[in-house]
């Protein structure tokens, strides 16, 4: 069985209930597993609920922390702003400890710096198999040691590239055009992508599509 995961803490947010109800549509068989806090209220469709602590502050490394605990598993960890529209399951027979999906085109900064150079993989879509857990627990370790402001944003991509320099692990590069895309407008041709990536200005297009798609307003 695959397990899907992903973090999400807060509420009033309808793009989590988008993406549960997208990966229950391309991987009917798959558990999905939302982790949060002591407080937020489960995100429909989700088959269980794990929750540990959080203060609101350091999100990055709250992130790692629950996915370095789980027991390790053939898993998908998830953004709550991606659409999964093809089944990711058959990637499990490919050979790969940790599957990380690698930014293929330059991604500029408000200063113009191309962070592409110095965080090449998007953590929006990363797969695992019980032989890679040792790279979560790695990540989570470099996360905790970042500086504050990347603690709370970006650490996770810095943690993850750390951990795939270092570790003796099978890491399986996947680009981000077919397992992690994210269109340039609205209108795009998303149809051959394995998973799109509604980041930043793009999530009130996903929200459009959980109406269109799945009756979710």
């Amino acid at each position: 069985m695959i397990t899907v995961a992903f973090v999400h803490v807060g509420s009033g947010s309808l793009l989590p209930h988008i993406m549960v109800a997208a990966a229950r549509r391309s991987m009917p068989a798959a558990r999905i597993v939302h982790l949060t806090d002591e407080h937020t209220d489960p995100v429909a469709g989700a088959d269980e609920v794990v929750r540990r602590p959080y203060d609101g502050t350091y999100l990055m490394t709250y992130r790692l922390a629950h996915f370095a605990a789980m027991a390790p598993c053939n898993a998908v960890f998830l953004d709550t702003d991606v659409i999964v529209q093809r089944d990711l399951t058959p990637l499990f027979e490919w050979e790969f400890d940790v599957a990380l999906t690698v930014r293929d085109r330059k991604v500029i900064d408000p200063e113009g710096a191309d962070i592409a150079a110095d965080m090449p993989y998007n953590t929006g879509v990363m797969l695992s198999k019980p032989s890679g857990w040792e790279f979560w627990r790695e990540a989570l370790r470099v996360c905790a040691q970042l500086p504050e402001d990347q603690r709370r944003w970006w650490g996770d991509q810095h943690a993850v590239k750390a951990a795939a320099d270092v570790l003796p692990l099978c890491i399986l590069d996947l680009p981000c055009a077919l397992y992690n895309h994210s269109p340039d407008a609205e209108g795009d041709d998303v149809a051959g992508r394995f998973v799109v990536h509604y980041k930043g200005f793009r999530k009130p297009w996903m929200a459009q599509r959980g109406a269109r798609e799945f009756g979710l307003p």
